[in-house]
């Protein structure tokens, strides 16, 4: 996850006790959530969706936070955001209280176990399962990790560990839904690059240059590799010792600079004057283990997602995206 202005980026972390969220029998219709005045409560009302033999569908809204930019999932009263750029799921102290109230007095005593290192700052411990019950009566436990970083407005964070215990995933910006082991979608293919992070990054053109990018849908925004002016792109930083050299990279922080791309192209899907900012740009807060990552490749968030059906194919190792 990668936000302008308030950024964190998970790296190693690792979270027990048992939610579950619940569904209708059928495919095609998600449950009505919880009564609530709130703008946002009707994307999770009662409504057809274009679905059918898929494990489980869940709706989320973009209406949560003011900048329209987020999925966010309800579950109980927290508020959980669907991050493909980070590679672990976890809550927060709000979260925390909700979701596995009787634990939270232990947990929070324990906090003195949290590593004290900026870059990561999470339990080493689950604090909790998050159970994803199918229409066909399985289940997926989905393990939840504590952090006492400051998320806000999120309530926690649900990431590639996940969504990779799914064969795909897909994340319909169009009726607002994400579906878990779905069919196949029709629209563009392009290979699906997964490093050993458990991060998945895709090629597309920039300007006609061949780049590598993250896709994060916990972003808000199009963040260019830090080297993008002083060479060009071979991303081959998969590996666990790959990674690690990346992180401790040194970047010297830039000026704020707006940069606009006059076309990106993911397969043959074009963008128009997309707006960027290098990655050592001064107005993105993030680790500095996640910014030594950003020299070598791009980010892709939500305006690439924007009015779109996308699908994460972790079995094929494939990225679709739908206009």
């Amino acid at each position: 996850m990668i936000r302008l202005m308030k950024t964190m980026k998970m790296t190693q972390f690792f979270l027990i006790i048992v939610f579950s969220t619940f569904f209708t029998t059928s495919c095609t219709t998600l449950i009505k959530q919880e009564n609530s005045n709130t703008y946002y409560e009707k994307d999770f009302s009662t409504r057809e969706v274009p679905y059918d033999n898929c494990f489980a569908i869940l709706p989320f809204t973009l209406n949560h936070t003011q900048s329209g930019c987020y999925p966010i999932i309800k579950i109980k009263n927290s508020f959980l955001l669907l991050d493909t750029g980070a590679n672990f799921s976890f809550v927060g102290r709000t979260g925390l209280c909700d979701l596995f109230y009787d634990n939270y007095e232990k947990i929070l005593n324990q906090t003195e176990e949290i590593p004290k290192d900026k870059n990561i700052n999470i339990f080493l411990q689950p604090v909790g399962y998050w159970i994803l019950p199918s229409y066909s009566d399985e289940k997926k436990s989905i393990p939840l990790f504590f952090t006492n970083t400051e998320i806000t407005p999120f309530d926690g964070i649900i990431g590639e560990d996940c969504f990779q215990k799914f064969s795909n995933v897909i994340i319909d910006y169009k009726n607002k839904v994400i579906v878990f082991n779905g069919e196949k979608i029709k629209g563009e293919s392009v290979p699906m690059i997964i490093d050993e992070d458990g991060l998945c990054f895709i090629e597309f053109l920039c300007s006609d240059i061949k780049e590598i990018g993250l896709i994060d849908t916990g972003s808000d925004c199009f963040i260019i590799r830090s080297s993008f002016m002083e060479k060009t792109c071979n991303y081959n930083h998969i590996t666990k010792e790959k990674i690690e050299e990346l992180k401790k990279r040194k970047v010297k922080i830039t000026e704020p600079v707006n940069y606009s791309v006059k076309e990106i192209k993911i397969g043959k899907i074009k963008y128009k004057k997309i707006l960027g900012m290098l990655g050592s740009d001064s107005r993105i807060k993030m680790t500095d283990e996640a910014r030594g990552r950003l020299t070598e490749y791009s980010l892709l968030g939500f305006p690439f997602f924007k009015d779109k059906i996308i699908q994460l194919d972790y079995e094929n190792k494939v990225f679709r995206i739908k206009r």
